[in-house]
C-alpha cells in the first residue's frame, strides 16, 4: 500500500509499532476511498454535463471545485486524527471511551473494529493459553475484555466456561 495521507518514508513506515501502522492504514484507506468517491461523482457528471450539451460552461468547473474542496477538507480531518491518534499511539474512535490497549492486555484493543471482531481477537487470544481453568481465569480478571467486548463478554465466558468444565 503506498501512503501519501502524511509524509513519510518506506523506512519510517517499516519502524512503525503495530498500532501505529493500523492507525496509518485505516486513514490511507479512508482517504482512498474518499478519493474513489470523488472520482466517481466528477465522471458521473461529467457524463450528464456531456448528454446535455453543457460540459463547455462554467457549470462542471464549478462543481468540480466544490466537490473537490470538500474532499480536500475530509483529507484533512483525516490527516489531523491520524496525527493527534498516532502521537497517543492509541486507536481512538468517535466519542468510545476505554482502555486503549496501551495496557498488558495481550491484545490489541481497536474501538474501530466491529463487536464481533473484537470477539474473534480477543477469544483468539485467549485460545492461545492452553490450560482452560486458568485460560477462565485470567479472562474473569480481565476488566478491559469487560468494557471492550461488551455483551459479548458474557458469551466468551461462558464459551470458556464450558470448555474448563470438559477438562
Amino acid at each position: 500500500m503506498t501512503f501519501d495521507i502524511i509524509d513519510i518514508t518506506e523506512a519510517e513506515v517499516e519502524e512503525l509499532e503495530t498500532v501505529r501502522l493500523k492507525l496509518l492504514r485505516t486513514a490511507q484507506q479512508n482517504k482512498n476511498e474518499l478519493k474513489h468517491k470523488l472520482e466517481s461523482e466528477l465522471a458521473e457528471y461529467r457524463r450528464i454535463t456531456l448528454n446535455n450539451n453543457v460540459f463547455d460552461s462554467s457549470l462542471y468547473a464549478a462543481v468540480e471545485a466544490e466537490l473537490t474542496a470538500e474532499y480536500n477538507y475530509q483529507v484533512e480531518i483525516l490527516k489531523e486524527q491520524l496525527m493527534f491518534n498516532m502521537s497517543l499511539g492509541e486507536p481512538t474512535s468517535g466519542g468510545e471511551t476505554g482502555d486503549s490497549g496501551s495496557d498488558d492486555s495481550g491484545y490489541l484493543v481497536d474501538y474501530e473494529l466491529s463487536y464481533l471482531e473484537r470477539y474473534i481477537q480477543v477469544r483468539d487470544y485467549y485460545l492461545t493459553i492452553e490450560d482452560p481453568n486458568e485460560r477462565l481465569a485470567l479472562l474473569a480478571a480481565d476488566e478491559v475484555a469487560l468494557d471492550y467486548l461488551g455483551s459479548y463478554y458474557n458469551t466468551l465466558f461462558n464459551y470458556f466456561a464450558s470448555l474448563a468444565n470438559e477438562s
